[in-house]
């Protein structure tokens, strides 16, 4: 999958599409990868290079894709709804409250969670862009992917890549 966009740019044709497909099936790879990262990490028998491998490769094939994804504005809208929604159904305001209508009110409450939310979250999201541009970039994902290949290979041979260079 992290070779695959090294590959589109190099083919033409329906050969090309094919592998951009499979280019976009990364976010899939991407979270196994993660999640196999993290059971190497917590599992006793574990190396450094692996579990580096796993993770980078995870996080590039996943940010890429999560990254033009607007999850800051999302939550805020969700937790905006959930408040006005609380509110709603749990403390029923009466038509006016204090001369003021409640749909100002019902407005307020759910326009304030939702920026305090979308301000946090939006600078996660930009680090998370800014990751996923450099490890999502198709010579990092590249190279990435030919660690990921060569470290398999050498530890169907009992062997690693920190190994070969110690």
């Amino acid at each position: 999958m992290a070779v695959s966009k090294l590959l589109s740019f190099l083919t033409k044709g329906s050969a090309s599409n094919v592998l951009k497909a499979l280019g976009y099936l990364g976010i899939c790879a991407g979270a196994l990868l993660l999640a196999t990262g993290v059971v190497v990490f917590l599992g006793e028998a574990w190396s450094w290079d692996v579990w580096g491998l796993l993770v980078a490769t995870g996080l590039g094939l996943v940010l890429r894709t999560l990254s033009r994804i607007p999850l800051s504005a999302l939550l805020g809208l969700v937790a905006g709804l959930v408040c006005a929604g609380l509110l709603y159904v749990y403390f029923p305001l009466p038509v006016t409250v204090l001369g003021v209508p409640s749909l100002w009110i019902y407005l307020a409450v759910f326009l304030i969670p939702a920026l305090i939310v979308f301000l946090i979250f939006k600078f996660v999201e930009d680090l998370a862009k800014l990751f996923g541009m450099i490890l999502g970039s198709w010579p990092v994902l590249a190279v990435l992917g030919f660690l990921c290949v060569a470290q398999g290979i050498l530890m169907l041979l009992n062997q690693s890549l920190l190994a070969l260079f110690a």
